[in-house]
């Protein structure tokens, strides 16, 4: 068992919240980081705070409500952008906001430079680089030397940037979210935002085929 410091990057999810619950069982010292950057789906905000709850650690939320109004034409960052009904995120995608990890990531590790942190856990999945590039296993080595000369001579070591679910896809995940009792309920996936999942975005299709490839029931409530 370790007492690491780690910061996790919570997004209120399935990917972040089972990382966070996997982070708490292995005994680390845990807090997490939220994003508000004026996305559509905020409410997974809400999630994360209740996911933060559950696991009793603290949450901050960074506050870059200025981001989204940089970011035309996407459709989490654009209400003028309308979230398109389809079966998987394709490359080119309206949802994918090009260089917004880098943006959160080096936001994150200032704060985990700043509480002390020893590690920055992201959710990052196997299959997410497939439409993502700045969530493969190439790019956190990049990002940890990039931050590595940032910090020469000032943090020693500095923090590890790490993604421990990367070789799992998303049913993977949600089979070990359920060994560590995580209640599918308390997360949220929709890029939509709206009261309930709406059930045809691209990112409910993924959460409805990865209940269907892990073989669990779906206790998500869908609009449609």
């Amino acid at each position: 068992m370790t007492s690491a410091k780690t910061l996790v990057v919570l997004s209120g999810g399935i990917d972040s919240v089972v990382l966070a619950h996997a982070c708490k069982a292995e005994g680390r010292e845990i807090s997490a980081i939220a994003i508000d950057y004026g996305q559509r789906h905020r409410k997974e905000l809400e999630y994360a705070g209740r996911a933060a709850g559950k696991l009793n650690i603290d949450l901050t939320v960074a506050d870059l409500g200025g981001y989204s109004r940089l970011m035309r034409g996407f459709s989490l960052t654009d209400a003028d952008v309308t979230v398109p009904d389809e079966h998987y995120t394709r490359t080119g995608s309206v949802n994918v906001v090009p260089n917004r990890n880098p943006v959160f990531m080096t936001v994150a590790y200032a704060h985990a430079v700043l509480a002390g942190a020893q590690e920055m856990c992201l959710g990052f999945l196997a299959e997410d680089a497939a439409t993502a590039p700045d969530t493969s296993p190439a790019f956190l080595t990049a990002f940890n030397a990039m931050e590595a000369r940032a910090l020469e001579g000032l943090a020693d070591p500095p923090p590890r940037v790490t993604a421990p679910l990367i070789t799992l896809r998303k049913a993977d995940v949600l089979l070990l979210g359920t060994e560590l009792g995580v209640d599918w309920r308390e997360t949220w996936t929709c890029f939509k935002g709206e009261r309930f999942h709406c059930g045809s975005c691209a990112s409910c299709h993924d959460r409805r085929n990865a209940f269907a490839e892990a073989d669990l029931p779906d206790p998500t409530r869908y609009q449609r």
